[in-house]
C-alpha cells in the first residue's frame, strides 16, 4: 500500500516538473514572438511556426489527450 501511495506522489511530482517546464518554455517563445512581432512584423512565417509549436505544447501537456487514447482504464480509489 504505501509503494502505491509512494508511486502515486512520484508521478504527480514528475508531472508537477513537467508542467512547470512547459509553462517556461511557453514563456519564453511568447516573449520571443512578442519582439519578433514587433521587430520584423512581415515575417509571418516564423511568427506562424512559433505558434504552431505553442500549440502543440499546450494540446500535448495541458489537454491530455494520450488519456482518451490510453488502453487500460485507471482505478480511482
Amino acid at each position: 500500500m504505501t509503494e502505491n501511495i509512494e508511486n502515486k506522489s512520484k508521478t504527480k511530482a514528475e508531472a508537477f516538473q513537467i508542467g512547470l517546464t512547459v509553462l517556461i518554455v511557453l514563456g519564453s517563445l511568447t516573449v520571443g514572438e512578442y519582439f519578433l512581432g514587433n521587430i520584423a512584423p512581415v515575417w509571418a512565417a516564423p511568427l506562424w511556426g512559433i505558434a504552431l509549436i505553442k500549440a502543440f505544447f499546450i494540446v500535448r501537456e495541458y489537454m491530455h489527450l494520450s488519456r482518451l487514447f490510453a488502453e487500460g482504464e485507471e482505478v480511482h480509489e
